[in-house]
C-alpha cells in the first residue's frame, strides 16, 4: 500500500526545505578539524546517492514496491538533516569563508534537488500516472546523482580539499569576466578622439529612429569610464594582497590604473 508513502514523501520535501533554512554557521560551533568534516559531508552525500538510487527503483512507476521504497525514505529524512548540520559546522574563520561557501552551496543544492525528487514521487503515486510524470522522476533522480558525482569527484571538478583551493577556483571562474570589463572601460575610456576615417555600422541612421548617436564618447562619459575603471582595478589591490604568494603569482594580471 501507498498510504505509508503520502505521508514519508511529505515529509521528506518538508525535512529538506526545513534544512536548507537551518544551513548557517553556529556562533558556538566546536571546532573541528577540515578532514573530518570533509569526509563526513562526502560520506553523507554518498549515503544520499545511494538511498535515492533506491528510492527511484522502488518507486519505478511501471513496477512499484512501495513496501521498499519506506526504508530508504526514512533514511534520506535522516540523511538531509544530518547533511545541514554537516555543512553547519564549517567555520568561515577556522576553515575558511570561501570553502565555508563552497559547502553550504553545493548541500543546498541537492537538499533543492532531493525536495524536488520527493515531490515528483509523490505526485505519481496520489495521481493517475502520465508518461510526462513518468519521465520527471528519471530526472529528478539524475540531478541528484549528477549534482553528488560532481562533488565527490576529484580535484578539480569536487569539493575543494582546502580554502585555498576553493579561493583559487572561484578566482579563476570570475578572472575572465573582470578582465573583460577592464578591457571594455579601458576602451571606453581613452578612445581616441580623432573618428577620422571611422567606418558606420548603419545602426546610427537617422531614419531608424533607434535613439542612438553617433557612437562617439563624450568627454564625461570618458571621465566616467575612467573612473569606474580605476574604482575596478583598485577594488582587486586588497585581493592581490590577501592571497597567498602561491596562488597571487598564477592569479590573472589586470592593467594597472
Amino acid at each position: 500500500m501507498s498510504d505509508p508513502l503520502k505521508l514519508l514523501l511529505p515529509a521528506l520535501a518538508q525535512t529538506c526545505t526545513q534544512s536548507i533554512s537551518a544551513i548557517r554557521t553556529a556562533p558556538d560551533t566546536q571546532n573541528i578539524p577540515l578532514s573530518t568534516l570533509r569526509t563526513d559531508f562526502l560520506s553523507l552525500l554518498s549515503l544520499i546517492h545511494s538511498n535515492t538510487t533506491k528510492l527511484s527503483i522502488a518507486l519505478n512507476p511501471s513496477s512499484p514496491a512501495y513496501s521498499a521504497a519506506q526504508r530508504p525514505l526514512k533514511d534520506l529524512i535522516t540523511n538531509s538533516s544530518t547533511l545541514a548540520s554537516n555543512a553547519s559546522l564549517f567555520l568561515p574563520d577556522v576553515h575558511g569563508r570561501t570553502l565555508t561557501a563552497e559547502v553550504h552551496s553545493i548541500a543546498k543544492s541537492v537538499l533543492t534537488a532531493l525536495e524536488d525528487l520527493a515531490r515528483a514521487h509523490l505526485s505519481l503515486i496520489t495521481r493517475v500516472p502520465i508518461e510526462a510524470a513518468s519521465e520527471e522522476y528519471l530526472s529528478k533522480t539524475g540531478i541528484v546523482h549528477e549534482l553528488i558525482t560532481q562533488a565527490k569527484a576529484g580535484h578539480p571538478q569536487g569539493l575543494s580539499r582546502t580554502n585555498l583551493v576553493a579561493v583559487r577556483r572561484r578566482w579563476l571562474e570570475h578572472a575572465e569576466t573582470v578582465s573583460d570589463a577592464e578591457a571594455m572601460l579601458e576602451f571606453e575610456a581613452f578612445a581616441s578622439d580623432d573618428e577620422d576615417g571611422k567606418d558606420s555600422d548603419g545602426w546610427d541612421d537617422p531614419e531608424l529612429d533607434l535613439g542612438s548617436d553617433s557612437g562617439e564618447q563624450t568627454a564625461v562619459q570618458k571621465e566616467i569610464a575612467k573612473k569606474v575603471r580605476h574604482s575596478l582595478l583598485f577594488s582587486l589591490i586588497p585581493v592581490h594582497v590577501a592571497l597567498p604568494p602561491d596562488l597571487a603569482c598564477r592569479a590573472p594580471r589586470f592593467g594597472t590604473p
